[in-house]
């Protein structure tokens, strides 16, 4: 006798007559159980959602109902597909009706991982009676400004591009019978180039494939205000009191979103960090391992992130012990070993590096320094942005093709004489960092607009440097060429600097294709073309001490 029974596309009839359908995997028992839900807008038919990201059949051997259900406008099921906005409102009804099954005892919950992880927190504010717990993995709430990247800010063109193509597009037009759908793949294959087009509110494979498309609306800023507020949880998490199993990744482009949401979170929540990206939780992350990732993960050794979810919803709709008492649970990279906390941010101290240059910090072979204390006398490097030759994306937390997410070598990319570069004397001793890597940095600019990314790297003892976090901010300018106080956050992290070992920080004024760029003249490759060469300033020292804080940690 089989011991799991499989039903396709069972059918779910919403308020307004739409109709969701999910595949259901179920003991093969008379009894009831409690039933695990995911929500996703991919193809649930996928190996990735039936044994790669968790294993089904594991969770149905545990005694659960699990279903995979379409949401709205996706595959198997009706209606029309707009991201994010239906959420909610559906995601209270599937949750209602997952609960009514035959074969549901009546207790919910929810998992899933980025947009299935968003569709948990929405449902969740909505609270609907039957919902017990749920597990958002490396997610986001407030998806307009997190990922859509809407208003006047840097937008993250790249991994907009990325997502509507590679992910969304062959189901919206195969949907259609759309004879376009034969292009996608091309598309596809050839994404790489694509993203370094300009402006990108024309271009061109949306333009061809679909040019009514959502897509247009994020680049433009036309996302309705109705639906922005729909989208945006953060301020609504406080007031939601369902237990919440968070899991982000050290390396996951979605980290920070994943934070807030913890930190704004009202029920009773766990955190999980593991050495992670978001394509894989293997422990690999670029051109480095990092060992217990993917295996006895956390202090207790839990087998891997399929039997920490049972152990979750076991405690909630089976009130079973948990096997782990801490609510934070940490992999400490540089070391390689799991580490437990009672809050996050753990406690720490801070440790401030200041930059330090006489105006030549331009490349590795720069006069740049990072120090302990700040120099006496005021100073400025010439930051060049050439808009046809932005700085390059290269690793780091990425969701764009062509590019891998994690920690890859960096030394070519600062033999470029458009990113300054600071390094530290060599460590006397292990450095250990927890929390939220942060920068004061003092910059000008010549015109309407002031773009800054900066990276924090590990420079090894064979002089091979190693990106750990970075971030991309964009300023508006009211008074040009006059310094301003910059105070970023960079990203989170937990890492150890080892003896031997430089700290190193990078700057640069673009960070191409990842992020639309800045032409110097009020306007970006978001809606225009063209530009010209302009040198922003970085100062240091005097009374604009530029530097750079280290949460440190004992």
């Amino acid at each position: 006798m089989k011991e799991m029974i499989m039903e396709a596309n069972v059918e779910c009839i919403l308020s307004d007559g739409t109709v969701l359908r999910a595949d259901i995997y179920r003991p093969n028992q008379e009894e009831s159980f409690p039933a695990l839900m995911i929500r996703l807008p991919y193809d649930k038919r996928t190996r990735r959602y039936y044994d790669e990201y968790l294993s089904v059949p594991r969770m149905v051997s545990a005694g659960y109902v699990v279903i995979l259900q379409d949401v709205r406008g996706r595959y198997a099921s009706d209606g029309e597909f707009y991201p994010f906005i239906h959420e909610g409102s559906d995601g209270y009804e599937a949750v209602e009706w997952a609960a009514r099954l035959p074969y549901c005892n009546g207790d919910v919950g929810l998992f899933g991982m980025s947009y299935h992880g968003y569709t948990q927190l929405a449902a969740a504010v909505e609270a609907p009676p039957s919902l017990k717990a749920i597990a958002p993995v490396m997610t986001m709430g407030d998806p307009w400004s997190e990922l859509l990247s809407g208003g006047s800010q840097a937008s993250n063109v790249g991994n907009i591009e990325t997502w509507t193509i590679a992910s969304i597009m062959e189901d919206v037009l195969a949907r259609r019978s759309d004879p376009k759908l034969e292009k996608v793949s091309r598309y596809i294959e050839e994404l790489p180039e694509w993203l370094h087009y300009a402006p990108a509110n024309e271009w061109p494979p949306m333009m061809d494939l679909d040019p009514e498309s959502f897509f247009f609306d994020a680049i433009n800023g036309l996302v309705k205000e109705e639906h922005r507020e729909k989208m945006s949880l953060l301020s609504k998490l406080p007031d939601v009191k369902i237990p919440a199993l968070f899991m982000g990744g050290w390396f996951d482009a979605l980290l920070p979103p994943t934070l807030k949401a913890y930190q704004a979170y009202g029920g009773t929540s766990m955190l999980w960090i593991g050495p992670w990206t978001h394509e894989e939780m293997s422990g690999r992350a670029g051109d480095k391992f990092f060992a217990g990732g993917a295996e006895k993960i956390g202090v207790d050794g839990i087998t891997d992130p399929t039997e920490l979810h049972i152990a979750w919803f076991n405690k909630w709709l089976k009130n079973e012990q948990l096997p782990m008492e801490e609510k934070v649970h940490l992999y400490l990279t540089g070391q390689e070993r799991w580490e437990s906390f009672d809050s996050w941010p753990p406690i720490s101290s801070r440790k401030e590096f200041y930059l330090s240059s006489d105006g030549a910090s331009q490349s590795r072979y720069g006069d740049g320094l990072l120090k302990g204390e700040p120099d006496h006398g005021s100073t400025a490097s010439l930051l060049k942005l050439d808009p046809e030759h932005p700085f390059p994306t290269n690793g780091g937390g990425v969701l764009m093709a062509g590019q891998s997410s994690g920690m890859f070598e960096q030394g070519q990319l600062q033999d470029r004489d458009d990113v300054l570069v600071y390094t530290s004397a060599v460590l006397e001793e292990d450095l250990d960092i927890l929390g939220t890597v942060r920068a004061v940095v003092w910059m000008s600019s010549p015109t309407p607009l002031l773009d800054v990314f900066i990276r924090l790297s590990d420079v090894e003892p064979d002089g091979k440097v190693y990106n750990l976090v970075d971030t991309f901010y964009r300023h508006s300018v009211t008074e040009t060429d006059k310094p301003v106080r910059l105070g970023l956050d960079i990203n989170d992290t937990a890492y150890r600097f080892q003896t031997g070992h430089h700290i190193r920080v990078e700057i640069a004024a673009s960070n191409a294709p990842m992020f639309d760029v800045n032409l110097n003249n009020g306007k970006t490759t978001r809606t225009a073309v063209g530009g010209e060469v302009a040198f922003e300033k970085v100062f240091h020292g005097g009374e604009t001490p530029s530097r750079i804080i280290l949460p440190v940690v004992e």
